[in-house]
């Protein structure tokens, strides 16, 4: 029996569902070829749900970075390119936004 419970919480552990410890990761994309140009590990939670005000709230402080980043010029990334965001809060969820920035 207890082969069997350390066999699921490797499972567990091993696969994106990781219930123990949940991240908001957040990058600037290209807004074609979705190519990150920069990237941000936004928040972190431990034994947290997907309730959690540090998962629910992940895309906009995802979308609220990439915008400042865009606003400033994108670092290196030559004037006028365009760039989305793309957030992954765990398995909780995760996407590309729709709009475009240009960057500065």
């Amino acid at each position: 029996m207890k082969l069997i419970l350390l066999v699921v919480v490797a499972l567990i552990v091993g696969t994106n569902a990781n219930i123990f410890s949940r991240s908001c990761k957040c990058k600037a994309v290209s807004n074609t070829v979705h190519f990150p140009f920069h990237s941000w590990d936004i928040s972190s939670c431990k034994l947290c749900s997907c309730n959690d005000a540090a998962m629910v709230n992940c895309e906009q402080a995802c979308a609220s970075a990439v915008q400042n980043y865009a606003t400033t010029g994108c670092g290196k990334v030559t004037k006028g390119s365009k760039v989305k965001y793309s957030w992954d809060a765990s398995s909780c969820s995760g996407g590309i936004g729709q709009s475009e920035l240009a960057c500065a």
